[in-house]
């Protein structure tokens, strides 16, 4: 999975707000592993783990699918 700098992703919330879609704005290894800051459309930036980043957002079950997901799509989503 190749995630660098300016890679879209989509946040799938789950009820009250469904989805958020950002772009990872940094990237930094540390010893607990590496740091993807994600700058969401709202202007928020949120810290996940690089692992925590999935790419299977069109083959996730409807209803079961939270989490953090490359943008699978070729038009861009902010």
């Amino acid at each position: 999975m190749d995630i660098q700098r300016g890679t879209q992703i989509i946040g799938v919330w789950g009820a009250t707000v469904s989805e958020s879609h950002g772009f990872v704005s940094c990237i930094q290894d540390t010893n607990q592993g590496t740091d993807v800051d994600i700058s969401w459309d709202n202007g928020s930036v949120h810290h996940v783990m690089l692992d925590d980043i999935q790419n299977d957002y069109l083959n996730q079950p409807y209803g079961n699918s939270n989490g953090f997901y490359i943008n699978p799509f070729t038009e861009e989503l902010i």
